[in-house]
């Protein structure tokens, strides 16, 4: 019997404009500045950056370590707070929260770092008893099956009594299934289809309740 329901975040329950902001316009436009290079030679010379460490290391993740690297005068939750209006909750998401809020206890399993969690699901935090950070929390830098064990681990579950709910093909849908819990694969943009694909998280409420 499912007792927990984990959600990821970005591309889950809010798009991902806010995220692509800060890495992409905000770090090179501050990088800019200090280094009197054009916005375009400052975003290819940050974004190769970016690259030389890689999305396998966890500096990849760290908002204060590219901060220091490139010296900027900024301090991480002032350079989020710039572009906080871009945060956009997907349209079905307080609606699809309510009805599972009804029977389920809910959190947020997110790769993103800690600072960026916390501000984005500011307006959503009451839905949530507990959200986790792969790399913040269990410095991992992808969503492990041992990622999703050690989750279990924190909320007192078996894995049987979790679902996970994300966008991520092999980490929110196959990893999860390899740690033991159910899960359903978010395809918002229709590349995949079968019975543990939803579309929305509208879809992936209806599929719930139908099989409880």
């Amino acid at each position: 019997m499912i007792r927990f329901i984990s959600l990821d975040m970005d591309g889950t329950l809010v798009n991902s404009r806010f995220v692509e902001k800060v890495w992409m316009e905000g770090m090179p436009r501050l990088f800019a500045e200090k280094s009197g290079l054009d916005f375009a030679a400052a975003k290819e010379y940050v974004v190769g950056e970016y690259m030389k460490i890689g999305s396998d290391n966890l500096e990849w993740y760290d908002l204060r370590y590219w901060i220091d690297k490139f010296e900027l005068k900024i301090g991480k939750d002032e350079l989020l707070e710039l572009y906080e209006d871009e945060i956009e909750t997907y349209p079905e998401v307080l609606e699809a929260l309510d009805i599972l809020a009804e029977s389920y206890k809910l959190v947020v399993t997110s790769n993103a770092a800690r600072e960026f969690i916390d501000i984005e699901l500011d307006g959503l935090a009451d839905y949530f008893c507990e959200t986790f950070s792969a790399t913040s929390d269990f410095r991992e830098v992808k969503k492990s099956p041992m990622l999703y064990s050690a989750v279990c681990n924190n909320l007192g579950a078996k894995p049987f009594e979790v679902m996970h709910i994300g966008d991520h093909y092999n980490y929110d849908y196959e990893s999860p299934l390899q740690a033991g819990l159910d899960a359903l694969f978010l395809d918002r943009k229709s590349m995949r289809s079968g019975s543990e694909v939803v579309g929305d998280l509208r879809e992936a409420v209806e599929l719930i309740c139908n099989c409880a």
